[in-house]
């Protein structure tokens, strides 16, 4: 699903994001990207989902080379990954199933077909009761589900996370993360960023740590930390 050699960053300012970067997630992987702010992690997905270019090295995403996608190639590129963000990033003035509908919308898919994925994805998450709500009637948690539902209804081949509990008790926390598990499940792949370690911890995925852009460590069944 993606596959880095030599993955170089620097931005325009001099900074050093990520340097010589190598690893291969496989389709259908749970992985987490752990390490301290500033290691790296959201250029890693910002390059993933083509929002930024290698400086240097390559990127392939479901077998396309990111760094050679043309301009008007990236939003059909776009439709095959999903994003979840830590703030949500929902529209206040729609409701819940207007905010998810959008996603298939801007592509004019059938609308007979948006609802029904629509109400699909919103009963995974456990809000098809609070469809034509808005997002100020929501708790963190109900919004974050939303962001969810919304990154999903495209049945992406890919999800990426960042920090997507990073706003939420741990409670909620793991409601969240119950539901990536399943999404996992059915057999999309996902890469998370987070900070949190008892979710490292305790779910015992992929784990791959970063520190000043290097790739220092890759377990298939990790913790958050090196165990002393």
């Amino acid at each position: 699903m993606i596959q880095a050699r030599r993955l170089t960053k620097k931005y325009d300012n001099g900074v050093l994001a990520l340097e010589n970067l190598s690893l291969h997630i496989k389709k259908g992987e749970f992985v987490f990207l752990v390490g301290p702010s500033g290691a790296g992690k959201s250029t890693f997905l910002n390059l993933v989902i083509r929002r930024e270019t290698p400086t240097d090295g390559f990127l392939s995403v479901a077998g396309r080379n990111v760094a050679l996608l043309k301009k008007q190639e990236i939003p059909f590129f776009r439709r095959r990954i999903g994003y979840i963000f830590q703030d949500y990033k929902l529209f206040p003035n729609k409701t819940v199933r207007e905010n998810v509908s959008f996603a298939l919308e801007v592509i004019e898919v059938d609308p007979g077909e948006i609802r029904k994925r629509v109400n699909f994805v919103l009963d995974l998450v456990g809000l098809i009761h609070k469809a034509e709500v808005f997002p100020s009637e929501l708790s963190g948690g109900e919004q974050q589900r939303v962001s969810l539902a919304r990154a999903i209804v495209n049945r992406p081949l890919l999800l990426l996370a960042d920090e997507p509990t990073g706003n939420l008790d741990p409670d909620t926390s793991w409601e969240i993360m119950e539901l990536l598990r399943e999404i996992n499940r059915r057999g999309t792949t996902i890469v998370m960023a987070t900070h949190n370690r008892e979710i490292v911890n305790r779910m015992q995925k992929r784990v791959i740590a970063l520190e000043k852009g290097r790739l220092v460590r890759d377990e298939s069944k990790g913790g958050y930390a090196v165990e002393a």
